[in-house]
């Protein structure tokens, strides 16, 4: 039996393009969760400024910490990322590791 080394990189290539569509779009709900959970709690940031219940430095401050949740849960994001790399790397491999044991 012969091996197509063309068609077997369009396979792989098939296979990481698969996994990743299957993904990517909790992905994007996921960032879009994370903005919507800290809306109420900058939107009562905003409006204590505004109305002057808070100064500038306890603004920043609080500023700072929401910078820190949100990047928390943004590197959530970056793990999972990574993780779909590795699931799409081992689905492409694998599809070429069956074309190589059919050729045999």
């Amino acid at each position: 039996m012969s091996f197509n080394i063309e068609q077997a990189l369009k396979d792989m290539a098939a296979a990481i393009s698969d996994t990743v569509k299957e993904s990517g779009s909790d992905i994007k709900e996921l960032s879009e969760e994370i903005i919507n959970n800290e809306k109420e709690s900058l939107k009562e940031l905003v409006e204590a400024r505004l109305r002057n219940e808070i100064d500038e430095t306890v603004f920043n401050r609080e500023i700072e910490r929401e910078k820190k949740v949100v990047e928390a849960e943004l590197l959530t994001i970056e793990i999972m990322t990574k993780a779909l790399a590795q699931k799409a790397v081992n689905a492409a491999i694998d599809v070429f590791v069956k074309a190589v044991k059919a050729a045999i």
